[in-house]
């Protein structure tokens, strides 16, 4: 055998660390999750619309998922889609989702007349407002047999709309009924008394939103209605610290996304208006977008669709290994021929 067939063991380990450092050099870039914007459309077959963020003036939906009378809409942390209509049927739709997507599972929002705002936990069930005297929590997986888990009802709400949670899970539930409109809060598990805001008379609270300081929520009354603030924490005499009214035409959905911007579904002139902090009474819209086909309004959400993952890339530190290894492999093979 030519003794030069045989590779020298120090050429062995210099290959095998050249190609280790070839490795390290290596980096394959995660998939980044895209920020979209969904639109739901309370018309036959209206379904809900998809936007990449940032919107603007001129953007277009990505696609639509068809369904009838969307007056709410959500997206969970997996890329899954609920919706409901105004006669409390909720539709789930498992991702990847596209302009194709069929329900995989249809079910009633308990004894609910109605569909109110969605609200995904981190581990994928839901709470919805009724827009009566409760708001339901489905446990995953859905099913055509899902039935609500936990029926959550309080003293004084009538008309549950709105449904957020916060970093702790805390719960704010806009209720827009009675004697006026007001706020209620609830602490997990939600059956222990809750905090509730003085109802305030002439206001028709609908959907809302919560960041780490602030409370959103819609406001129908009057001629265009309002967005009203409310800083945390919320107490018994809490009322908001002003209202945004500037671009706004019956909003009735709120929704907030990983920048803070807060976003407005308008129901008046089918527009999503979206404003920058820090808020204010002042705050005009940054952005306006009429919604394509001038959908009705009644549900907006912020979620997230996750894109393919990049092509592999060497660093300077790579590129040079694997130089180096080819060289190496080229000498070694001349070598072996001589």
């Amino acid at each position: 055998m030519n003794r030069e067939s045989v590779m020298h063991p120090f050429k062995l380990r210099t290959l095998a660390c050249l190609v280790a450092i070839g490795l390290a050099g290596l980096s394959v870039p995660e998939a980044k999750a895209q920020q979209v914007l969904w639109v739901g459309n309370d018309n036959v077959a209206g379904g809900s619309q998809q936007y990449t963020l940032p919107i603007s003036g001129s953007s277009t939906p990505n696609f639509t998922v068809v369904s009838s009378n969307v007056v709410a809409v959500a997206q969970d942390g997996s890329g899954n889609l609920v919706m409901g209509d105004f006669l409390g049927q909720l539709k789930f739709f498992t991702a990847p989702l596209s302009g194709a997507s069929t329900a995989s599972a249809t079910f009633a929002n308990g004894a609910g007349p109605n569909t109110g705002e969605f609200a995904f936990t981190p581990a994928g069930d839901f709470f919805v407002g009724t827009v009566g005297t409760a708001v339901n929590k489905f446990t995953h997986p859905f099913s055509n047999a899902s039935a609500p888990s936990q029926v959550i009802t309080t003293a004084g709400m009538t008309s549950a709309i709105g449904v957020a949670l916060d970093a702790a899970q805390n719960m704010y539930i806009s209720d827009g009924g009675g004697s006026g409109s007001s706020i209620f809060v609830l602490a997990p598990p939600y059956t222990g008394a809750p905090i509730h805001t003085p109802a305030i008379s002439g206001k028709f609270y609908r959907k809302v939103a919560v960041s780490a300081t602030q409370l959103f929520v819609a406001d129908v009354s009057g001629a265009t209605g309002r967005v009203d603030v409310y800083n945390l924490p919320l107490t018994a005499v809490s009322a908001p610290a002003f209202s945004i009214t500037s671009g706004t035409n019956t909003p009735e959905a709120v929704a907030l996304d990983a920048s803070g911007n807060l976003y407005v579904g308008n129901l008046g002139n089918s527009t999503v208006t979206v404003y920058s902090s820090p808020f204010s009474a002042a705050s005009a819209p940054v952005t306006t977008m009429t919604a394509a086909g001038s959908p009705s309004i009644f549900g907006i959400a912020i979620g997230s669709t996750v894109g393919s993952p990049s092509v592999p890339a060497f660093s300077r530190m790579g590129l040079m290994a694997l130089c180096a290894l080819l060289m190496v492999i080229g000498l070694v093979a001349v070598r072996t021929k001589s």
